[in-house]
């Protein structure tokens, strides 16, 4: 793998990790109805933004597995929160470069209601948390119906505007994960190192 496209995922990852593990814990902290909707489409967003970038295949599962590092290293450890986070990856890696789906707004709607069927049941069914399992059928249902529904409207809202941003700063900067002495360029691979760097000073201080 290009040192690029390590530095690339370690920001793109450290940055969806980063809004987990600071939304979701407000989010969760607080009891919101319906939290896990705006970090999903936050992670859809992020994870547009490094396709274009780096459109090679199991990229962003390489992305959702560090932004799952991320939020471990920063919150007490909820296996929930970090399994919806890896379908997420698989999902969009599915329909949008194996499946290659056109349309980027069903894609990403088809991918989110996926990763959402997909975890309730495993959480479920095979995971057997405790929380989920008294829930039953209906708490499955719930997620993917209601909170399914939600966060695919949004990432099929976003997910195309998102692409075209993504376009726009590539056009105008191409190669921003490379390792060259530009101000642009210097100045992602100091963002990369202080978001991995606070990770790992939060879990140092709460070890």
């Amino acid at each position: 793998m290009k040192v690029e496209r390590v530095l690339g995922v370690l920001f793109f990852g450290g940055v969806w990790g980063l809004s987990e593990a600071v939304l979701g814990d407000t989010l969760y902290s607080a009891n919101v109805p319906y939290a896990s909707v705006p970090l999903t489409v936050i992670g859809f967003v992020v994870m547009t933004l490094a396709s274009v970038y780096f459109p090679q295949r199991g990229t962003v599962t390489l992305i959702a597995a560090c932004a799952m590092l991320y939020k471990f290293f920063n919150e007490p450890f909820f296996a929930c929160h970090l399994l919806g986070i890896f379908m997420t990856g698989v999902c969009y890696d599915l329909f949008f470069r194996v499946l290659s789906v056109k349309s980027r707004s069903l894609a990403a709607a088809a991918a989110t209601y996926m990763s959402y069927a997909l975890f309730a049941l495993m959480i479920t069914y095979v995971g057997r948390y405790e929380h989920w399992v008294q829930g039953g059928i209906s708490a499955v249902v719930r997620h993917i119906v209601i909170s399914g529904s939600m966060a695919a409207l949004g990432a099929a809202a976003l997910v195309p505007l998102s692409f075209r941003l993504g376009e726009k700063l590539r056009a105008r900067f191409a190669t921003p994960f490379a390792l060259r002495q530009h101000v642009a360029l210097g100045g992602v691979s100091a963002v990369t190192l202080g978001l991995w760097a606070f990770c790992l000073t939060m879990y140092a201080l709460s070890a």
